[in-house]
C-alpha cells in the first residue's frame, strides 16, 4: 500500500509541474506555444493533483453525495500550514494550497471560480465581455490595493492578460478567506468590512 502512495505522490507531483508550466522531465519552462499552456488543460492537472492528493490523505471519496459541509471552515492552525510557491500565482492554485490544509470532511472546497465571483462583487475584480461574448475576470484600479495584478500570457499564438496574485495578495486572501467565503455575494457590509483591514 505505501508503494502505491509513493507513485500517487509522484503522479500528483508531476501534474503539479505541468500545471505550473514546468517540464517535469527536465525542469525547464514548457513552450508558450503548447496546448499544456491552455487554461483549461491547466485547471484539468489542478484538478487531478487535488484529487490524487486527496486520494493519500484518505479524504477522497467517489460517492456522488452532497458535500457534508456548504459553508467554508478554515481554522487558525490550518491557515498556519497554508504554503504557496514563490512568485505570482492563480486563485486555482491559491484555492489548492488552502484546499490541502482544511479538512474537507468539515469544509467545503475552496474554488477559485467561487473565489473570483466573490472578489467581483467587493469591487477587488472585474469582469469584462470579449468580442466572442464570453466573459472574463480582469483587474481594476482597485486590484492592485489588493495584491491582484494582470500578467501577460500566450497561448497558440494569441495573447491574453491573465489574473495573478502577488505576495500581498496572498497574505491579504489568506488573512481574510474565511470572511469572504462566508459573505454574501452582495453584501456591502462586508466589503466595507473587509476595506478596513
Amino acid at each position: 500500500m505505501n508503494e502505491e502512495l509513493e507513485k500517487i505522490q509522484k503522479a500528483r507531483l508531476v501534474l503539479q509541474k505541468i500545471a505550473n508550466g514546468i517540464n517535469p522531465i527536465n525542469g525547464e519552462k514548457i513552450e508558450e506555444e503548447s496546448f499544456l499552456n491552455d487554461p483549461r488543460i491547466i485547471r484539468c492537472f489542478y484538478f487531478v493533483a487535488e484529487v490524487l492528493d486527496n486520494v493519500t490523505r484518505g479524504v477522497y471519496s467517489s460517492k456522488r453525495s452532497e458535500p457534508r459541509s456548504r459553508v467554508f471552515v478554515i481554522t487558525s492552525e490550518q491557515k498556519s500550514k497554508v504554503r504557496f510557491p514563490e512568485g505570482k500565482i492563480g486563485v486555482n492554485e491559491f484555492s489548492r494550497c488552502v484546499n490541502m490544509c482544511i479538512d474537507l470532511n468539515q469544509s467545503k472546497r475552496l474554488t477559485g471560480v467561487e473565489i473570483n465571483k466573490r472578489l467581483k462583487a467587493m469591487g477587488i475584480l472585474s469582469e469584462e465581455t470579449t468580442e466572442t461574448g464570453k466573459t472574463r475576470t480582469v483587474i481594476n484600479d482597485n486590484s492592485i490595493n489588493y495584491g491582484f495584478e494582470s500578467q501577460r500570457k500566450s497561448y497558440n499564438g494569441v495573447e491574453y492578460d491573465m489574473v495573478v496574485i502577488n505576495d500581498k495578495g496572498k497574505k491579504y486572501l489568506l488573512d481574510n478567506i474565511e470572511v469572504i467565503m462566508g459573505a454574501e455575494i452582495t453584501s456591502k457590509s462586508t466589503r466595507e468590512k473587509l476595506e478596513q483591514d
